[in-house]
């Protein structure tokens, strides 16, 4: 069942969104992407939840199709995506939706539900990347200082490649190395059919090394207080190969009430090579029953 393309208009700029599922009545589930990527990516995952849900996954700014084009300055803490998201879900005309995301997104998700009480009932977090519970102050404190802390992923992604002579070349450079390795053939062709752009010089990457370096570099190290502080029901997902989520971490989280699963032998990117997996959990946290939408104990403004 392919996605529903759409267009929001918000304050904050345009936003290329996905959208399964027809019910109007039905729980609204708005999901947020990983860096660097695309909404497309997360068909398989999302597409059968549209029986269950009205399901939307959007491009973020400087992503995938998005109009909203440059992230500028990236400001620390992910703080103007929090904001893009806010201001998606009110265009969405919707209160307290259910919010879900990977990685950058997951993070993007819960905090700008704790910015902004009432926006959601519910957070599920995927993999979310956030600076490690115990170096967040000292990184906090090193960038308030106008240095820029190690971060090996901003690195990584300032040197990638964003422009090649056409998506085959793209396809034939990505297939089953880096990030790709374990993807589906289907995943990678969304991929290039939803976070590239066809250019007269060839295919170009919509998310710019610059802009995903960017992104990296502004990661957030709030994740911890924003957990502490928030009254809503928060489900954290982990595997352990490779997980942006400690084992500390977690049990950090588990220990603030909230819920954490763990996908054992599966890596960051197991919402996109293994759906299967993850979808079981995202069904679960759409028909979980919910009181009145509580708010958070305290917004930060």
């Amino acid at each position: 069942m392919s996605g529903r393309a759409r267009v929001l208009e918000t304050p904050r700029g345009r936003f290329h969104a996905l959208e399964w599922g027809e019910d109007r009545s039905a729980p609204l589930l708005v999901f947020a992407h990983a860096t660097g990527m695309c909404a497309a990516i997360y068909e398989a995952l999302l597409a059968p939840l549209g029986h269950r849900a009205r399901v939307l996954a959007y491009d973020a700014r400087g992503h995938g199709r998005t109009m909203a084009r440059e992230a500028g300055e990236c400001l620390a803490d992910w703080r103007p995506f929090q904001e893009d998201l806010a201001a998606l879900v009110t265009a969405l005309g919707a209160q307290s939706v259910l919010l879900a995301g990977h990685s950058f997104g997951a993070s993007v998700a819960l905090e700008a539900a704790v910015r902004h009480p009432g926006l959601a009932a519910a957070v599920l977090m995927l993999e979310p990347a956030f600076v490690p519970f115990a170096h967040a102050a000292a990184y906090r404190a090193a960038r308030a200082a106008g240095r820029h802390p190690p971060n090996p992923m901003a690195d990584r992604a300032a040197r990638r490649r964003g422009l090649f002579a056409s998506r085959d070349e793209m396809r034939a450079s990505f297939r089953g190395r880096g990030v790709f390795a374990d993807w589906p053939d289907a995943a990678l062709e969304a991929y290039l059919a939803g976070g590239t752009l066809a250019e007269p010089e060839g295919a170009r990457l919509a998310c710019t090394p610059a802009t995903e370096s960017a992104v990296f570099r502004s990661v957030t190290t709030t994740l911890a207080d924003s957990l502490r502080r928030t009254d809503l029901p928060v489900t954290l997902v982990r595997g352990t190969s490779g997980s942006t989520v400690t084992p500390d971490d977690a049990e950090a989280i588990a220990a603030m009430g909230h819920r954490v699963e763990v996908l054992e032998g599966a890596g960051h990117f197991v919402p996109v090579a293994q759906p299967g997996r993850v979808r079981p959990l995202l069904e679960t946290f759409i028909a979980a029953p919910r009181k009145a939408p509580p708010h958070a104990r305290r917004a930060e403004r």
